[in-house]
């Protein structure tokens, strides 16, 4: 079963967050699997437009990369960087398949809730049919001289067919 953790553990933030995460196979698509991430934050920040929202992904599960686009039509929008050489370089047009991906998207809102907030989709490549996925994942955002930065989720275990919901590593108040 699919779990999450905070890493470090005692990391806070306030605005921005990894929200619900799952993996499928998209309807028509049985030998396609496909990831999904929500980028989100709570209610009060919904109507605010950042300049960049970036969300970054950390494939640990060997022989897995994550590939753009989504077998249902649902595009992988955004600005496509892997990370070569010790620093983010962006690949556009090619998308090349990866295990360290920078998905950057431009003027964006992040939406609140826990369930539907910025949804960004990917192809993955390499997951055995029985097999679990393991990955890093958190966002940054951008708004003129400031930024906000989402917690590192660590996530383990995870099936085709899973989710995980909700404000993924918030701390109750």
């Amino acid at each position: 079963m699919a779990t999450y953790a905070k890493e470090p553990s005692t990391c806070e933030s306030e605005i921005l967050f990894i929200g619900t995460t799952g993996l499928r196979h998209p309807t028509g698509h049985p030998d396609t699997v496909e990831m999904y991430i929500d980028v989100v934050a709570p209610d009060h920040w919904s109507t605010t437009y950042f300049e960049e929202v970036s969300l970054y992904v950390e494939i640990l599960t060997a022989g897995v990369k994550l590939a753009p686009g989504a077998a249902d039509g649902n595009a992988t929008v955004g600005e496509w960087s892997v990370w070569e050489g010790g620093q983010w370089v962006v690949k556009e047009p090619a998308r090349p398949p990866t295990d360290r991906l920078r998905l950057r998207r431009f003027n964006e809102r992040v939406t609140g809730g826990g369930i539907n907030g910025l949804t960004i989709y990917f192809g993955v490549t390499g997951l055995p049919e029985a097999g679990a996925l393991e990955l890093n994942a958190y966002c940054d955002a951008i708004k003129a001289v400031s930024e906000t930065k989402s917690c590192r989720i660590h996530m383990q275990d995870f099936h085709v067919g899973q989710q995980l919901t909700g404000f993924l590593g918030r701390t109750p108040a």
